[in-house]
């Protein structure tokens, strides 16, 4: 395995450090460190980048945005790892949408890094355990995934009540929370979210 790899990070000591450590594993060929992100687009455009890892907090874009230009540049997927000090689940959920392929946090060792660049390159993901354990819990309970399925049936609250053989009252209280976790709303908010998400 010579995984080709791209850094990015606005801090130059933490930038430095990380090439040092990564330049002596005999699988990895770094092809570029840049702090600066036009230097990196560059990078994709001229070489050939097996592995970008990057902050998530860049200076003057987020990380987010630099995705979508990588991905503008580069159409074959480039694997991407961020590396974020910041742990909110929606950013996290975000990034895999995004196609992120691995999360680790600021304070990870290098044998923790290394491993990961392993994996990633074999076109594995690597999910925090924090959120390993959203995925194994369901967003919706499991009445909720019915009332949520029948929504997108086109399902009246009363012809919900009348299926579910519950009152209308306790539909209507299933909706809201439906809406709230989906954070839309609406039922038909719902009901898009929920097919964006494929939840049903």
């Amino acid at each position: 395995m010579n995984l080709k790899i791209a850094l990015i990070d606005d801090h130059a000591l933490v930038l430095q450090g990380l090439n040092a450590k990564l330049e002596t594993i005999n699988d990895f060929e770094i092809v570029g460190a840049y702090t600066e992100v036009e230097d990196l687009l560059l990078c994709i455009k001229c070489k050939t980048v097996d592995i970008v890892i990057m902050d998530l907090m860049l200076k003057g874009i987020h990380g987010f945005e630099l995705i979508d230009k990588i991905r503008s540049i580069q159409k074959e997927e480039i694997k991407i790892i961020i590396i974020s000090g910041f742990y909110e689940e929606i950013l996290h959920k975000r990034a895999l949408e995004l196609g992120v392929k691995a999360f680790l946090r600021k304070e990870a060792s290098y044998d923790e890094l290394i491993s990961c660049i392993i994996n990633v390159g074999k076109g594995n993901h690597v999910i925090p355990d924090f959120l390993a354990e959203v995925y194994q819990n369901p967003l919706l309970s499991e009445i909720e995934q019915k009332i949520l399925k029948l929504l997108v049936d086109e399902f009246t609250n009363e012809n919900i009540a009348q299926e579910l053989f519950i009152s209308r009252r306790t539909v209507e209280t299933h909706v809201s929370n439906i809406c709230r976790k989906l954070e839309v709303n609406s039922r038909i908010g719902a009901v898009r979210e929920a097919i964006r998400l494929k939840l049903v």
